[in-house]
């Protein structure tokens, strides 16, 4: 059975060096980025730094489509500064003095401090993937997307009345219920089902359920990665770990046996509570073994011509955004729970 590295059960010796290698890479890499190793960037200089890309992070989380790379730039001055604590104080600090100046003096909002509490938590967590050094990358991700779904469902629970946290909600069950109503003709079922207040329900229910840690870990994922692609225009330098060598754990399948069980048994019985946390539990193991056939996709590609694997590329995109979309992610999935059993990333060893 592979373990947590490149091989087998009967490697671990393989298995330990593969996952030290990715954490000696991660610290390298943050070394090479941040002042620690850049010895003519001045303290001042650091701060000038911190404070720009806090100023841009401000502007991008409150101007529409940009605020999905709000976390972008702090992502930038962690890794440029090797300063993690300042970066993210001074964003937490920049953020509840804006909410507060907006509250009183431009759009009042009843949910001021879930607000503030909940971006305060974003921040931290993806300062944490970026310059956290002890965990895994992967494992970082994830464990900051669960705390940001937590957070959010937070958000949800102790939003009410007048927010503008409701009015985005609102205005969004809105939109999808318009589309839906579009996508159906005339069928007065199908627009009856899907009403705005229903939708909004729904939208509620699906992030409780694992909804809101996809949705984090997508957000935290997009701006890591834009984030190294800036460093690498910058400085010319670039990890060379990534999914390629990802391997989930050997005992992720226990968890994701478990989790569909309790899933399947608290949906019978009407036990709520234990439903949602079994299918939060749940969607983080599916990411995992989502992330290992993700793995074992690119390993297979880098045997292939450049040519070939920007066809295959678009071939997979345009696959992931067709109906065949659900097909994929199935099969990307069973692949990385098939490498449990078959170590296909493995190289034999000549005896």
């Amino acid at each position: 059975m592979p373990q947590e590295g490149e091989g087998s059960s009967g490697e671990n010796g393989m298995n330990a060096g593969v996952s030290m290698d990715e954490k000696a890479e991660d610290r390298k890499m943050f070394q090479s980025y941040s002042g620690e190793t850049l010895s003519e960037v001045s303290r001042g200089g650091n701060y000038a730094v911190i404070a720009v890309c806090v100023l841009l992070s401000m502007i991008f989380m409150k101007t529409g489509l940009l605020s999905f790379f709000f976390l972008m730039p702090l992502g930038y001055a962690v890794l440029a500064t090797g300063s993690v604590w300042i970066t993210f104080f001074a964003a937490a600090a920049a953020n509840m003095v804006l909410s507060l100046v907006l509250h009183f003096h431009a759009a009042p909002d009843n949910g001021l401090w879930t607000n503030i509490f909940y971006f305060t938590v974003i921040l931290f967590m993806f300062n944490w993937i970026m310059g956290g050094r002890n965990l895994r990358t992967a494992y970082r991700l994830i464990a900051a997307s669960a705390a940001g779904a937590f957070a959010f469902i937070f958000l949800i629970m102790n939003n009410s009345g007048d927010t503008g946290f409701n009015k985005v909600l609102a205005e969004t069950s809105e939109l999808l219920a318009s589309m839906f109503a579009s996508s159906s003709g005339n069928n007065a079922a199908i627009q009856q089902a899907f009403t705005p207040e229903r939708v909004l329900e729904l939208i509620k229910s699906i992030s409780i359920r694992g909804g809101a840690v996809i949705s984090m870990l997508f957000v935290f994922f997009l701006n890591r990665q834009l984030t190294l692609t800036a460093m690498w225009l910058v400085k010319k330098q670039k990890s060379e770990f990534g999914l390629v060598k990802f391997f989930t754990p050997p005992y992720a399948i226990w968890v994701l046996s478990g989790a569909l069980a309790a899933v399947l048994l608290s949906a019978s019985l009407k036990i709520q509570t234990i439903e949602i946390l079994s299918w939060n539990v749940l969607t983080v193991s599916v990411i995992l073994f989502l992330a290992q056939g993700a793995g074992i996709v690119m390993h297979f590609f880098t045997r292939f011509t450049p040519v070939i694997r920007i066809l295959a590329s678009v071939v997979i995109m345009f696959m992931m955004l067709s109906p065949l979309c659900t097909i994929v992610i199935a099969a990307v999935l069973i692949l990385g729970i098939a490498e449990i059993w078959l170590p296909i990333r493995v190289k034999k060893v000549e005896s």
